[in-house]
């Protein structure tokens, strides 16, 4: 194996022992950027991956379903769009990332590791020894409680993004930011759909009106959405299978999607992890000298986006010039359509300011009406604004509409710099477009400050 120039390699003892300055421990989004950066900084480095080097998100999870997704807004044929969903996540096969990484000279181990000590994992029949082990082994999807779902024809997501099969009847159990993905996805795409979720509305983490008014765009699209219920359990009668809900009906289907949350993916040696603002692990309240984790893995932020911030912040915590990560600022995105973009502290009701806007009062929203020959149908959405009472400060902000996923970007911004709600009011936007909804939200927050 080569390396660049003034990097260091990794050493092997006579005993066989890896020795390296950094070893992670899976190669999703977070663990990969700390690799490659740690390794172009001149430090040896060895990952450790037990299925694909990138992790879900390029091969099973992200990428493949904005694909499905964009094609059934395209109205492709499944077959159509189940090739170009392979296409986008390079057949789910991790040649070209793996080459990757050891272009970068870093040394890829096959298999699961294990903890064995401050320093030290274990692969296999390999030992490596190194300072620094960061944890980035991600999560696994959860199995729900519900009687006779053994035998019974499941999904997880990883399954649904990437089958050949178009179930006839699908039931997608959960309606978080995956389920309702999914479930407008595969709607699009010719399977009958239902949707249930056990609280009162869609995206329970967010405000209600934003679950409300998702769950009206998905029922327009041909989805049964069912809230507020429960499964109670996976009836079989012969060949066919039912979900039984708490409410008395019976859901039949082909395939029953489980998309009821992911729980953290531990490795042996490792009984539980809790990071500090550096992504350190601690036990007993300390930091673990020389031990990190990023990603999913840490039950904070469970997004690609936040797994790549600590990653940074692992980076420069172990180059010398570290710094905290910070949450606040970090984007929560349903790629539906419309989109959903939420950040900050939309739940806070003690000491602010709200303020809202329908999204399809502005020129944009006319224009595509008009356009699309669908005048009088009114382009659906809304934005809410938070702002601390005391401050001005904008703390959270809650959008859904066209293209909100990325409109939205710039509030993101300000609940992360702290921006006062007058500089945001008096901040240019370009006409004519969907952020031009911010405004009349912002006015109405300066108002009732006045």
């Amino acid at each position: 194996m080569t390396t660049t120039p003034g990097r260091q390699a990794p050493h092997r003892t006579d005993e066989g022992t890896l020795e390296v300055d950094v070893v992670v421990l899976g190669t999703g989004s977070g663990g990969k950027m700390v690799a490659q950066e740690l390794a172009r900084a001149g430090r040896s480095v060895a990952v450790v991956e037990a299925t694909r080097v990138g992790g879900d998100c390029p091969y099973v999870a992200c990428v493949p379903a904005k694909s499905l997704l964009l094609s059934a807004r395209a109205g492709l044929p499944w077959t159509a769009a189940a090739a170009v969903r392979d296409e986008a996540s390079q057949q789910r096969d991790d040649t070209a990332a793996t080459e990757g990484l050891v272009e970068d000279g870093i040394h890829v181990l096959r298999g699961f590791g294990r903890l064995a000590g401050r320093g030290r994992v274990v692969v296999g029949d390999t030992e490596v020894r190194a300072p620094v082990v960061v944890v980035a082994t991600g999560s696994a999807p959860v199995r729900p409680p519900v009687d006779g779902l053994d035998g019974a024809p499941t999904w997880t997501s990883v399954d649904a993004l990437s089958s050949a099969e178009l179930p006839a009847r699908l039931v997608v159990l959960g309606a978080g930011a995956v389920g309702c993905e999914l479930a407008e996805a595969y709607s699009g795409l010719g399977s009958e759909v239902v949707l249930v979720q056990r609280s009162g509305h869609l995206l329970s983490g967010e405000p209600a009106w934003v679950g409300e008014q998702l769950a009206e765009s998905l029922r327009r699209k041909g989805v049964d959405v069912r809230t507020g219920a429960s499964a109670k359990a996976v009836v079989r009668t012969g060949d066919e299978f039912a979900l039984a809900l708490d409410d008395g009906s019976d859901l039949p289907f082909d395939r029953l999607l489980l998309a009821t949350g992911r729980a953290p993916n531990l490795p042996p040696g490792l009984d539980e992890v809790t990071v500090d603002a550096r992504c350190r692990v601690l036990a007993d309240g300390e930091p673990v000298p020389g031990l990190f984790a990023v990603g999913d893995v840490t039950g904070v932020s469970k997004y690609t986006h936040s797994a790549n911030h600590q990653a940074r912040t692992v980076v420069a915590e172990v180059l010398g010039h570290g710094r905290d990560a910070d949450y606040s600022g970090v984007p929560r995105v349903v790629y539906t359509d419309p989109a959903v973009f939420c950040v900050g502290d939309t739940a806070r009701t003690e000491g602010v300011l709200r303020a809202s806007f329908d999204v399809g009062e502005v020129a944009r929203a006319h224009l595509v009406e008009g356009v699309a020959g669908a005048r009088g149908k009114r382009t659906g959405g809304r934005v809410e604004l938070v702002a601390d009472t005391a401050t001005g400060v904008l703390v959270g902000a809650a959008c859904l509409g066209p293209e909100a996923d990325s409109w939205g970007a710039e509030l993101a911004l300000a609940v992360r710099a702290r921006l006062d709600v007058d500089v945001l009011a008096h901040h240019v936007r370009a006409f004519p477009t969907w952020s031009e909804a911010i405004y009349p939200a912002l006015r109405d927050l300066l108002d009732a400050r006045a």
